[in-house]
């Protein structure tokens, strides 16, 4: 079975940013222009608690229509990115509402729900895994990390646990700007599509036909139910991760490997996933394969 064949249509996109119409430093026209300028496909504007843009083609790169809802916990917050969602969705999802009610409406009103940056927000196995119909979470999202934040951008080890409790989630790396002083175009999704609109970016992200990056890139990844074949740009290490706490034989380093093959244990039971890292320590993720449908 094929996972992921890059010699389709692959576009590159960013899935969260912020402009001066809630609290980014930039203005819609200006975040759009840098990020056309850095090779991006598509980029959804995903202001706090309003849809603040359109969906529109703008000099060659897609604007896409967003939101992004707050929630507050008890020792914990909860961040819900809507792609593709009409403003109407404002006006359904209010402060005093569940982090399940922005799931709801995101998913009624025909947008793709996202969970953003959970180990940012602190957020605890137990709560991702009980929101319902939401398959995709950021495993990285650049503004989480240093200098901006303390350093939790990567999500992996609290995405792992919920995976090997049988919540996998599909994977999106996002930068989140706010400041442009060096945390836009930084992590991307690449996602397979032969048109880049809106609709055909939301049932690639639907389907789970895609992969998070800070730069390496997946080049076809197979299963044939006991082997993971991974074909990829030049890399120094390729790993991955299970449910399995020990990494005896699932870590692969050597100097441009462009190929690797993981033999699945009889142990695995629950879930895999590759990650791909460069000579200058950046990754790249796929989305889990999971074994225990």
């Amino acid at each position: 079975m094929i996972l992921w064949d890059g010699a389709r249509r692959v576009l590159k996109g960013n899935l969260h940013v912020h402009t001066t119409l809630s609290d980014g430093k930039r203005t819609p026209d200006e975040v759009r222009a840098l990020y056309r300028s850095h090779g991006y496909d598509f980029l959804a504007i995903t202001d706090h608690r309003r849809v603040t843009t359109e969906t529109a083609m703008v000099d060659g790169l897609l604007s896409i229509r967003g939101i992004e809802f707050d929630f507050n916990l008890t020792g914990q917050v909860i961040h819900i990115v809507g792609i593709g969602v009409p403003e109407e969705v404002a006006q359904t999802v209010t402060y005093g509402s569940a982090p399940q009610r922005a799931i709801d409406e995101i998913n009624r009103l025909g947008g793709v729900p996202v969970l953003a940056h959970p180990a940012w927000s602190l957020n605890t196995p137990d709560v991702i895994c009980a929101l319902r119909d939401i398959s995709i979470s950021e495993i990285y999202n650049t503004v989480s990390g240093l200098p901006w934040n303390a350093d939790r951008a990567d999500s992996s080890g609290i995405l792992d646990i919920c995976a090997a409790m049988g919540h996998a989630k599909n994977l999106v790396a996002s930068d989140d700007a706010h400041f442009y002083n060096g945390d836009a175009c930084q992590s991307w999704t690449m996602v397979a599509s032969e048109e880049n609109t809106e609709e055909a970016i939301k049932a690639a992200l639907r389907r789970g036909d895609f992969y998070a990056t800070r730069g390496p890139e997946f080049k076809r990844i197979e299963f044939d139910g006991h082997t993971v074949s991974v074909d990829c740009s030049a890399v120094r290490t390729v790993w991955f991760p299970s449910e399995l706490p020990w990494g005896s034989g699932r870590v692969f380093t050597g100097e441009n490997l462009t190929h690797v093959e993981y033999p699945i244990s009889e142990l695995n039971r629950r879930f895999v996933r590759v990650v791909l890292e460069d000579e200058n320590g950046k990754r790249a993720w796929s989305n889990p394969i999971v074994l225990d449908k």
